[in-house]
């Protein structure tokens, strides 16, 4: 059936788009605090009258959050926000809240071990994987990343994709997606902020060019050391400069 067919017998409204205005504030008041564990939500006409939905959307809003492991709905009990360790944190929604109220950066230290792991095992993998051409593509985001130095931006992004292509070589899909999500609403890759120093950058350039050095040579062992020894120094170096700001 064509895209436009499917398109065209789609109802002027659906309700999963007007829910989501409601997950997202009623996910702040659960993962700020607002709500604590154990909490009953108020009941779906109370809800319906705050938020000016209809009832199908409250319950579908309530389902999304269940799915997201933020509340507990059943029948006759109401609704009961869960506890922290039964959230889905790699949810976007979840994940991007979690992080505006993680002030210890207890949370981000978290998502960086399981990203320093991840990467360790997929560096190893792609040791063996990666063509002539992925290599010289590696090269060339060094080369952009040298040329950066003055466009946070433009270096970041370059640093992005050449750990995308490393993670890409090494077949791991469900490794991919973990590390997608942390980098995307972690927002701290290459760890680093818009206002790292120079120097900062350049020794980034050096630990990313040690990594490539590693892959072309097929060590693996020393490609997935290096990534993660990366990976935890930057994090150190960026936890410390924020501490510095307080």
């Amino acid at each position: 059936m064509a895209i436009e067919h499917l398109r065209d017998r789609r109802p002027p409204w659906r309700p999963a788009r007007f829910a989501s205005v409601v997950v997202e504030e009623l996910a702040e008041a659960i993962v700020g605090g607002s709500l604590a564990e154990g909490d009953v939500l108020p009941t779906e006409p109370a809800l319906c009258e705050r938020f000016g939905f209809s009832r199908t959307v409250i319950r579908e809003a309530l389902k999304m959050l269940e799915e997201r492991g933020l509340v507990r709905v059943e029948q006759g009990r109401g609704t009961t926000v869960q506890p922290r360790d039964a959230w889905n944190l790699l949810d976007p929604i979840v994940l991007a809240i979690a992080l505006a109220h993680d002030r210890d950066m207890s949370l981000l230290e978290n998502l960086i071990a399981v990203r320093a792991v991840l990467e360790r095992e997929m560096a190893a993998a792609a040791a063996g994987r990666l063509t002539p051409a992925e290599l010289a593509a590696l090269e060339e985001n060094l080369a952009r990343m040298r040329e950066s130095y003055d466009d946070y931006e433009a270096f970041r992004s370059h640093d992005l994709a050449f750990h995308a292509i490393v993670m890409k070589a090494s077949g791991n899909e469900i490794g991919l997606t973990i590390v997608r999500v942390i980098h995307r609403h972690g927002g701290i890759t290459p760890l680093l902020s818009a206002g790292a120093s120079r120097e900062t950058l350049e020794q980034t350039v050096r630990e990313h060019q040690a990594v490539s050095d590693a892959l072309a040579a097929g060590d693996g062992a020393l490609a997935g050391d290096r990534i993660a020894a990366h990976i935890e120094a930057a994090f150190a170096e960026r936890k410390e400069r924020r501490t510095q700001s307080f």
